[in-house]
């Protein structure tokens, strides 16, 4: 064929169109738009191959809740995050993060709201605008944030079983959550389950040497761990730390008058009777025979003889083993010793709150001393 009739050689539709689309964007720039795209994914499997098993070896749900907090916020631009759990042996749940400033930890029916919705349910699920879902419930949705622009709940599924409910909530100051970022939450997902399973089932291992079978309380054995670890906070933050040391008055009276049955399940009702008095962040234990102590960080003394005082005063109006008509009535005594103005050390502190107790137990009873003030 003459080079005059490869000239006139008509060009086919497709053809035209397939040099059109190489002058708009060169092939060169596609394949270095797909290497930077591949590059990019090849990363991301990296941080979360990384991630879930930097998860999955974690055995405190205090460091799953740091990496949650961490990676997962700045994966979904967001640092509001709460992580709800079902409370075992019952159809409530409740908030291991963000923890309530309460004395006493508050419980919710599965079900309830959005969240309580979720973790019946099971699924994860996206919300756009939570005010104006039917299923909102300001008490529960809004206890991370107030008034949420948008949610995400991803449920925590082992074995089958809804251990809790990671959720992630926006304001209006905030990009809101997308499908897209439901997407990138869900692919952690198992990991997470796989971590706060573990985490769990290691606490009950813990739970099983530190605690008191009678009670629910630690033991004694806890004591010094736990003043080790919030006395070195304590200095490390310039805070104070109260110790309460507590003797039931005239208990051998008990025993000997309703016998040792009675007399231990006093015991296990005065044990839930303090458990009530404290908050989430404070330390019941049982001492020993009927001498109790409370750690309570964070708090001075002032703050310490409120919490007392209120207790002194439940207990005098409290009836004990109601359930076996003997409707007792107790009294106790109470010793209070803080951190750093009354003692440096652990042993300090614990023999401070001990004397200061039995002062009161030599003296008045049903009542109050603290060291270095003139509440009694």
């Amino acid at each position: 064929m003459s080079e005059k009739k490869r000239l006139k050689v008509k060009k086919k539709p497709e053809d035209v169109a397939q040099d059109l689309r190489s002058l708009a964007y060169p092939k060169h720039l596609q394949e270095n738009q797909v290497i930077l795209e591949l590059r990019q994914t090849v990363e991301k499997l990296k941080i979360f191959d990384s991630l879930g098993k930097t998860l999955t070896s974690c055995l405190e749900l205090s460091e799953i809740l740091r990496l949650v907090i961490s990676k997962f916020g700045s994966l979904v631009e967001t640092p509001h995050l709460g992580l709800v759990l079902v409370d075992p042996g019952s159809s409530e749940f409740y908030f291991q993060y963000p923890q309530s400033t309460s004395r006493t930890k508050k419980s919710y029916l599965i079900g309830r709201g959005i969240i309580g919705s979720c973790l019946e349910r099971g699924r994860s699920r996206l919300v756009e605008n939570p005010l104006e879902d039917e299923q909102y419930d300001e008490e529960i949705d809004s206890y991370i944030v107030a008034g949420p622009e948008s949610l995400i709940c991803l449920p925590i599924v082992s074995r089958g079983s809804v251990l809790g409910v990671l959720v992630f909530v926006t304001t209006e100051v905030e990009p809101p959550l997308t499908r897209e970022k439901l997407l990138l939450i869900e692919t952690f997902a198992d990991y997470l389950a796989i971590a706060v399973e573990n985490a769990t089932n290691y606490q009950k291992v813990q739970d099983l040497t530190i605690t008191d079978d009678l009670t629910q309380l630690y033991n004694s054995r806890y004591l010094p761990v736990v003043l080790e670890r919030e006395l070195a906070r304590a200095r490390r933050y310039d805070e104070c730390l109260s110790l309460v040391f507590i003797d039931i008055d005239d208990f051998k009276l008990v025993n000997d008058k309703y016998g040792h049955m009675a007399g231990s399940q006093l015991l296990s009702e005065f044990g839930d009777f303090l458990f009530h008095q404290i908050r989430t962040t404070d330390i019941g234990i049982r001492y020993g025979g009927d001498e109790f102590v409370l750690v309570l960080p964070k708090t001075p003394k002032k703050d310490a003889i409120r919490v007392v005082q209120r207790a002194i005063e439940d207990l005098r109006g409290h009836v004990f083993l109601k359930n076996k008509n003997l409707n007792i009535q107790i009294t106790a005594s109470f010793g209070i010793s803080t951190f750093p103005e009354d003692a440096g050390s652990i042993d300090a502190l614990i023999a401070a709150a001990d004397r200061a107790m039995y002062h009161v137990k030599r003296t008045t009873k049903d009542g109050l001393y603290a060291v270095n003030s003139e509440e009694v």
